[in-house]
């Protein structure tokens, strides 16, 4: 796979500045195209309902000016972006479900690009990297608070051996042929190291045929959660970029158990690539 386009969602908060800068810088490294999108969902009637069940077309007209006000903002802060880091753009723009936009733009894009869930967001502004993950068929790039433009010094492949994370080594060769170093990781049961060693020296021979040279490691799993042992997997190799597959469990169990997926969702400190 070539990354000929990248998309993300534009919204003129700081977050979302940092999201643009990454992803025009990510789309300049790649030399592809950046299509942003301005979305953001018109709900009036909750937030505009008096205490006698009256909407007030004041507050409604309000909100609705608002958000095309920060529309606006926007498309120009994605334009400014564009001519900043010398690439080609495209500017879409849509009041409607952020998810439902962004899912159905990705049709001409190659990878997402979005940040980590923060209490502070809205349904109603952002699309979840979560939801996009299942609902645009595309991989998503999901960032951290702080996140850098992305150095593929190291990428950590957090192997697990079922069809999520043969997609999202699929997805992710671009990056791998890019990076200095690839290490393909499997936490595993104490009885299954053997195996887990056989099947990631299988991945790393796949990859050597794409021409990409990576390193094997079958890791006993230690005490507490496996995401948090990856991403310490991950600072010991320095990688600035974990891939791995997306809601191998039933999404609900994640939801309610929690799960490696959530946990690299809600918190990683390293940019992750992951795909379902």
């Amino acid at each position: 796979m070539e990354i000929c386009a990248v998309l993300t969602q534009v919204l003129p908060t700081p977050r979302g500045q940092a999201r643009l800068r990454f992803a025009a810088a990510l789309a300049s490294r790649v030399k592809a195209e950046l299509i942003g999108v301005g979305v953001q969902a018109f709900s009036p009637y909750i937030a505009s309902t008096g205490a006698f069940g009256y909407v007030d077309a004041g507050t409604v007209q309000a909100i609705r000016d608002e958000i095309d006000t920060e529309l606006e903002e926007a498309k120009h802060l994605f334009h400014a972006a564009v001519e900043a880091a010398g690439v080609t753009g495209e500017w879409c723009s849509a009041v409607d479900d952020p998810v439902e936009v962004v899912s159905r733009l990705s049709r001409s894009a190659d990878v997402i690009v979005a940040s980590c869930r923060d209490p502070a967001d809205g349904p109603a502004a952002t699309a979840y990297p979560g939801d996009l993950l299942v609902s645009s068929g595309r991989p998503v790039l999901v960032l951290p608070p702080d996140a850098r433009d992305l150095g593929l010094e190291t990428v950590l492949v957090a192997w697990k051996d079922g069809r999520e994370a043969r997609r999202a080594l699929a997805d992710a060769l671009p990056f791998l042929k890019a990076a200095n170093k690839v290490v393909v990781v499997e936490v595993c049961q104490a009885d299954d190291v053997t195996d887990a060693a056989i099947r990631t020296e299988a991945v790393v021979r796949h990859l050597a045929r794409h021409g990409i040279n990576a390193q094997a490691q079958a890791v006993k799993v230690a005490h507490g959660r496996v995401s948090a042992q990856l991403v310490d997997l991950a600072h010991a190799h320095g990688a600035d970029l974990i891939v791995a597959g997306a809601y191998a469990h039933p999404r609900i169990r994640e939801w309610v158990f929690g799960g490696v997926t959530q946990d690299l969702l809600n918190g990683s400190p390293i940019a992750c690539l992951m795909s379902h």
